[in-house]
């Protein structure tokens, strides 16, 4: 973390909830605060799953008073954006040395792509799945207008535009449609049903998703 200019070196870079730089001086005992914070979720998410873990047990665990956790955190769901910046970051760099691969088709791409995204659904989906139980009506639907989501869409949808260039896929789809329905399985409460409570392998989860790829010929 880069260290801002501030008086007696008390100014640090601060993180947003999703992990990223803000921009904006943080005093160090707010960043002690939010490491803390952040690090005594992730120690009783770990214990005894997302959600069975209540904001004030994080509270009362870290040290800190409610006010200071809300203000940082309004809900459980902002903790887990946070927790999940790591992997996603790990994720976006996992991709995008695939799209630099030069001899490797935009249909490889994407069925890559998707492959990872099953497996960073698995990994994660505590957190994911945790991350929306405190939401409802509109607030769940944000997802979608959500940048990582956007960026997922995006690189789908170049990848089957490329694709289509390529002659692997068939020029006369609707490709914005198909660049979210591919995405589709991936939902959090489907991938949920599907991994835990029918039981569904990652390997049969990713071996689905990539089988919906439309392949020309």
């Amino acid at each position: 973390m880069g260290r801002a200019k501030g008086q007696r070196g008390e100014i640090v870079w601060s993180l947003d909830h999703l992990g990223r730089p803000s921009g904006r001086g943080e005093r160090r005992d707010a960043a002690r605060n939010r490491r803390v914070i952040l690090d005594t979720a992730r120690m009783l998410f770990g214990e005894r799953g997302v959600t069975c873990v209540t904001m004030e047990e994080i509270a009362r665990a870290s040290g800190v008073g409610k006010g200071t956790l809300y203000r940082r955190f309004p809900n459980k769901g902002f903790l887990c954006q946070a927790l999940l910046d790591e992997p996603t970051r790990r994720l976006q760099q996992q991709t995008l040395e695939v799209l630099r691969e030069s001899e490797t088709s935009a249909l490889e791409k994407i069925d890559a792509l998707l492959d990872a995204l099953v497996a960073f659904t698995a990994e994660n989906l505590d957190l994911l799945y945790g991350g929306h139980e405190p939401l409802c009506g509109a607030d769940r639907l944000e997802r979608f207008s959500h940048p990582a989501y956007d960026w997922r869409r995006s690189t789908v949808l170049g990848l089957l535009r490329t694709a289509v260039s390529e002659g692997d896929v068939d020029d006369g789809l609707d490709l914005e449609y198909l660049a979210a329905a591919l995405l589709a399985p991936l939902d959090v409460d489907f991938y949920y049903y599907q991994y835990r409570i029918q039981g569904l392998s990652v390997q049969r989860i990713s071996r689905g998703v990539r089988a919906l790829v439309p392949r020309a010929g």
